[in-house]
């Protein structure tokens, strides 16, 4: 397969951006898991140890409703799921953390265009 320098590298950006943002606190822990697992075969990090972590954590969170998906589900049902989704964010945050960190430090090397 041929891969597209620019698609791997804006994948990466997406990556260490969300990867910034579960950090700062300005991307739920779970919804940027999802994001990063999402973008991991583009960047061509799917077996990269930070990585799979996230894969996890959103095989772990992929029944809870978060961001748009909300809109589709009814009130009730979303208060009823609110304590679980509370939890799963903390968790994902847990299992997260080190990982995020361990990829913004590495960004300088996964910014450059992997050897083939």
């Amino acid at each position: 397969m041929s891969w597209n320098q620019s698609e791997v590298i804006a994948a990466r950006q997406i990556i260490i951006g969300t990867a910034k943002g579960i950090l700062s606190g300005s991307v739920s822990p779970v919804e940027g898991a999802r994001a990063i697992a999402r973008s991991s075969f583009k960047a061509r990090l799917e077996d990269d140890p930070d990585i799979l972590p996230f894969v996890g954590i959103a095989s772990e969170t992929e029944s809870l409703p978060l961001g748009r998906e909300r809109a589709h589900w009814q009130a009730q049902a979303l208060a009823d799921l609110q304590g679980k989704i509370d939890k799963s964010q903390a968790w994902a945050l847990t299992v997260a953390s080190t990982h995020c960190q361990s990829l913004v430090t590495r960004s300088g090397c996964l910014m450059r265009w992997p050897d083939g």
